[in-house]
């Protein structure tokens, strides 16, 4: 998915550039765009983290149970949950 979504900002990016170069820019234009290429900018640090496995679940290693990465209790079993959660997390990967 972060492929296409890497595909789909150059694209879309691409065409704001294209569009605002044949029509002229003017300040308002100048601003949009602006916002076009830092929300594209966004998208793609995203879908970057993503795909490295920065985002996302963990597993409590008590009852193995899935639970937030900031979470400082497993909601499933009540054990503390500390560095080992991050160790658990980079194992999945």
């Amino acid at each position: 998915m972060s492929t296409a979504v890497t595909v789909l900002v150059l694209v879309a990016t691409a065409f704001a550039i294209s569009v605002g170069l044949v029509a002229g820019l003017d300040a308002y234009a100048a601003v949009i765009l602006g916002l076009i290429v830092a929300f594209g900018a966004l998208a793609l640090a995203i879908a970057r983290r993503s795909r490295s496995g920065a985002i996302g679940p963990a597993r409590c290693s008590s009852c193995d149970g899935v639970v937030s990465s900031n979470a400082p209790y497993c909601k499933h079993c009540g054990a503390r949950l500390g560095s080992e959660l991050l160790r658990d997390r980079r194992d999945d990967r």
